[in-house]
């Protein structure tokens, strides 16, 4: 089986996704965030880390604040019960990757009793689109990066997958299709294709 041209593995040995807008529901305002903190038209994650004094604790206490808002307000997206339930049936592991932090992602699990093989934040080093994340969830899987799937809902997951040589299906939660998905493997609507990848993955082999 070809995507885009090249070979992939017929067997899918685990699936990451992204929290924000994948597992959970739409709920954080990341333009309102950028706004508020005025820093321009850059990647808030690489800013904070570059940041120091006065201006990182207003960073972080901006980010935080924001990521408790979204703790009290996460709901489980479409499906996602459904399809970690289906994954676990199948003994396929499933992971969480995202930029938000360990504290608000705990939270948020508790809140939903959602429980992942392996969960990476942005305090665990370098963050998406960086392909070391899902370098890191191969290796404690003891697979290659071509034998996952990436699933989320924003650039930085396409690009993080990318960078990593892993495949990756955007979910666009019931919109058009954004310019940056052009490089994802998959378009879906709904997290039950998931599965539907997968099978077709092992009809195809």
């Amino acid at each position: 089986m070809c995507v885009n041209g090249r070979p992939i593995p017929m067997a899918t040995k685990g699936v990451i996704f992204d929290m924000d807008g994948t597992i959970t529901a739409p709920n954080l305002d990341f333009a309102g965030i950028k706004a508020e903190a005025g820093i321009g038209d850059v990647d808030m994650l690489d800013y904070l880390r570059a940041a120091t004094g006065a201006e990182y604790e207003r960073i972080h206490g901006l980010l935080m604040r924001f990521e408790k808002r979204g703790v009290a307000n996460a709901k489980l997206n479409r499906g996602a019960r459904t399809l970690l339930n289906a994954l676990a049936k199948q003994r396929i592991p499933a992971a969480l990757l995202t930029r938000n932090s360990r504290r608000s992602v705990d939270a948020v699990c508790r809140k939903l009793k959602l429980k992942f093989d392996v969960t990476v934040t942005r305090e665990d080093g370098p963050h998406k689109p960086a392909p070391e994340p899902i370098w890191r969830i191969a290796k404690r899987w003891k697979a290659k990066p071509d034998e996952l799937l990436m699933v989320g809902d924003y650039k930085w997951d396409v690009l993080c997958a990318k960078n990593a040589g892993t495949l990756c299906a955007v979910l666009v939660n019931g919109g058009g299709v954004p310019d940056w998905a052009k490089d994802a493997d998959f378009i879906i609507k709904r997290l039950s294709e998931v599965i539907e990848i997968i099978e077709g993955m092992r009809a195809e082999g």
